[in-house]
């Protein structure tokens, strides 16, 4: 089970679960629509996609190299050590359990397409090939620079299953649950671009073209503080335009989290510790952010 949880990276499952919240808040702030058993096999269906998402990344991080380079180069009590480098698990097994992960998440979003219709499955099928072309070939957009690994994360941790969770309450697409998890997406991005600070080296050496590489550390986290910023801006214009409700605001305490990322980003002197504390308050930040956005929807 330890294993498990290591190489699924387990403790960062809100951040898939929150645009499902924010998904359904929309669908009861706009059709008063909210099926507490769907949402419950919504959050079980994204979570077991994050689980074979994160194990595709850790199988194939290490086929291209980039595990092994990490495991050389980060000292034996590294926290974000890997399970296949120290054989710990072998590389069929974490393929087996990438397989029955993906399979439950299929066989949920199966269950919504009889239940609600195609359209959740078409989502689930997108989600699935965009978790797994994010280092697999011969897609590997993770690899290949331009930001495409970042906008895989963006549309697959916002968007998709936003609008996903909104579907299967109301039954149908709307444009509202794409906009509202806009900064779920970017702010899930964001922790994706502090975590690759902590890994720029091995990335360097191994291939692998993050934005976090292709801008450097410093330049990475400038982008990082504008995301926020803009993610604050985007919502508080929103909702002076009464796109969204103005109890949306109240996204504006998580501010306070915010400054904490920012003040680490500050330090003059940056190391490892230093950039895996902006990945945890980041992580922190975007859940914070999504809950108390999806509470402006509840609550309008």
């Amino acid at each position: 089970m330890k294993t498990f949880l290591r190489i699924t990276r387990a403790q960062f499952l809100p951040v898939i679960l929150v645009p499902i919240i924010v998904g359904t808040a929309v669908a009861w702030h706009s059709a008063k629509a909210l099926n507490p058993i769907y949402m419950v096999l919504a959050l079980i269906g994204s979570a077991l996609l994050l689980l074979a998402a994160n194990i595709v990344d850790d199988i194939y991080d290490y086929v291209n190299g980039i595990d092994p380079i990490s495991d050389r180069m980060f000292p034996p009590d590294f926290p974000g050590w890997k399970v296949i480098p120290r054989g710990l698990v072998t590389l069929g097994k974490a393929k087996t359990w990438a397989f029955l992960c993906y399979l439950g998440a299929l066989l949920l979003a199966s269950y919504f397409a009889f239940m609600a219709g195609i359209p959740s499955l078409i989502l689930a099928v997108l989600g699935i090939g965009l978790s797994y072309f994010y280092v697999a070939p011969p897609i590997k957009a993770a690899y290949r620079g331009l930001g495409l690994g970042e906008l895989d994360i963006f549309v697959n941790f916002g968007p998709i299953p936003a609008l996903g969770a909104y579907f299967v309450q109301t039954l149908r697409l709307d444009l509202l649950p794409v906009v509202a998890a806009i900064p779920s997406g970017l702010l899930t991005a964001s922790v994706l671009i502090n975590h690759d600070l902590i890994f720029h080296d091995p990335y360097v050496e191994g291939g692998k073209r993050s934005i976090a590489v292709l801008l450097g550390r410093r330049s990475a986290m400038k982008l990082c503080t504008a995301i926020g910023v803009a993610c604050y801006l985007y919502v508080a214009i929103l909702a002076l335009l009464g796109v969204f409700p103005l109890t949306t605001l109240a996204v504006f305490p998580a501010l306070l989290v915010f400054a904490r990322q920012l003040g680490v980003y500050a330090k003059k002197e940056q190391n490892i510790p230093n950039y895996a504390r902006a990945t945890s308050i980041s992580f922190i930040h975007s859940v914070v952010f999504g809950i108390l956005l999806s509470l402006g929807f509840f609550f309008a």
